[in-house]
């Protein structure tokens, strides 16, 4: 009988990592580069943001990503207040390991960001007056397991600091499409 026993303990504890490890090689986390399930986001984000109407002004594209990071921020865009729109923790969480980070875009203009509007990508807002441009700006993207969900910021801005507004936006893929949802983590220029 004791043999059995720890027969039976052997193979749980087995079972067990393998369990662990086959769940840490499923948990979703953000890699290294923009990918293009990302540019994606971007893409679906701005076209449902615009509608079928092209921007007012110029369109420009923040050549780099911004930090984001809800398990650090305090206030409406922290974990918790995000949480509350029915976003999983597992996205919120993905950002934290980024640290201060940000990630370049790839290529100029990046050929993975498919928009219907004639954009170009700057490294700092325009010099231009308020109301002239959009300037889009978007932090990475978290996404589940199956890439189905998506937890990410944007900011459109419309001056340096002067105008615009930005947020959290949690989306779903749906039939083949991102539907986006805003949370609670909202913010005016």
């Amino acid at each position: 009988m004791r043999r059995y026993i720890e027969a039976l303990a052997a193979a749980t504890t087995i079972i067990g990592a393998f369990v662990f490890a086959l769940i840490l090689t499923r948990s979703p986390h953000i890699p290294n580069t923009i990918s293009d399930e990302e540019y994606d986001v971007y893409s679906a984000w701005t076209r449902s943001h615009f509608g079928k109407h092209p921007p007012d002004g110029q369109l420009y594209l923040l050549s780099r990503t911004f930090k984001f990071n809800p398990v650090d921020q305090t206030g409406a865009c922290h974990q918790p207040t995000i949480g509350k729109a029915h976003v999983p923790a597992s996205l919120t969480t993905q950002f934290a390991a980024l640290g201060d980070a940000e990630y370049f875009l790839s290529g100029y203009p990046p050929t993975s960001l498919r928009l219907p509007w004639k954009y170009t990508v700057v490294d700092a807002s325009p010099d231009l007056q308020p109301g002239a441009f959009h300037l889009m700006a978007f932090s990475r993207v978290a996404f589940n397991w199956n890439q189905t969900e998506a937890l990410f910021a944007v900011s459109d801005a419309c001056a340096a600091g002067d105008c615009g507004r930005g947020g959290v936006v949690y989306a779903r893929k749906e039939q083949g499409s991102w539907t986006f949802q805003p949370t609670d983590c909202l913010w005016v220029y």
